[in-house]
């Protein structure tokens, strides 16, 4: 309403309402030649506008266009993405649990008189080298305390504590484990157990080794076995890597284990003895 009652807007009126008179003059008196130029000159600035507005419409229209194009062949290449992504994790789920199936008959096939439980591993204790896990198999699973737990490269340790569907593992490098052990090559007695100091490199000790015992550093050591001990005999459980004495004149060994404990590059899956084969 205040533009109408404008000066810009009278002046506009005023101005076409001239137009209009002297365009009517000239027509009563048959003059239509100026009539049709000063009607061509008036009708110049709407025509410019016109085409302006008529070629912004076109690039708004042309843009929105190039856009609805861009969006498809975007999510086209989404969808494509997605889709080697999905194959390509596939693939590798695939490629890992053909070689854990390799590692979990070839243990079998070398111990058949063991029973034996796969698991997966779903939680770690913090730090570099992880000797306390949780296990994704319980009671449900026929999993009970004390049973030894293995990789596809040796002795990880054994079933500390038992849930429904879990259950929690301590390995050989806890200052609180021991196993009777031997060596393959001389045949030298000990007793494998964690050391705290020695935990934080992934290793552990051979103790009671008798001073005359034929060890030597790259000798394997095996579980013994026995009596009351967790383990059946035969597991490997690592490789001597240095020999001292100790002092009541016994050696001790250190061992490098079979098995991985770093976090990194640990096994993502276990294997449980659950339970022995009739007559073994």
């Amino acid at each position: 309403m205040k533009f109408l009652k404008s000066k810009l807007f009278l002046i506009c009126v005023a101005l076409v309402a001239a137009v209009i008179v002297v365009t009517a003059l000239f027509a009563a008196f048959g003059i239509t030649g100026p009539v049709r130029s000063v009607l061509q000159t008036a009708a110049k600035p709407f025509e410019w506008c016109g085409a302006k507005v008529a070629a912004a419409l076109n690039g708004f229209v042309s843009t929105f266009r190039d856009y609805d194009r861009v969006a498809a062949e975007n999510e086209a290449l989404r969808a494509a993405l997605d889709s080697m992504a999905e194959e390509s994790y596939g693939a590798d789920l695939l490629k890992e649990e053909n070689e854990w199936l390799k590692d979990y008959l070839h243990l079998a096939e070398d111990h058949p008189e063991f029973a034996l439980t796969d698991a997966r591993i779903i939680g770690r204790e913090a730090g570099n080298y992880s000797t306390v896990l949780t296990l994704d198999r319980g009671r449900v699973h026929g999993i009970k305390e004390k049973m030894p737990v293995l990789t596809e490269d040796g002795v990880y340790g054994y079933v500390k504590e038992v849930g429904l569907d879990w259950c929690r593992v301590v390995s050989i490098l806890e200052t609180a484990t021991s196993v009777g052990a031997y060596t393959d090559r001389g045949g030298a007695l000990g007793v494998v157990e964690g050391d705290a100091a020695l935990r934080g490199e992934g290793k552990c000790r051979m103790t009671y080794i008798e001073y005359t015992a034929d060890i030597r550093v790259g000798d394997r050591v095996y579980t013994a076995g026995g009596v009351g001990s967790l383990y059946p005999s035969g597991l490997l459980i690592g490789e001597v890597v240095s020999i001292e004495a100790d002092e009541s004149r016994n050696l001790v060994a250190i061992i490098a284990p079979a098995a991985d404990f770093s976090e990194q590059d640990g096994a993502s899956r276990m294997m449980i003895v659950s339970g022995y084969a009739e007559g073994s």
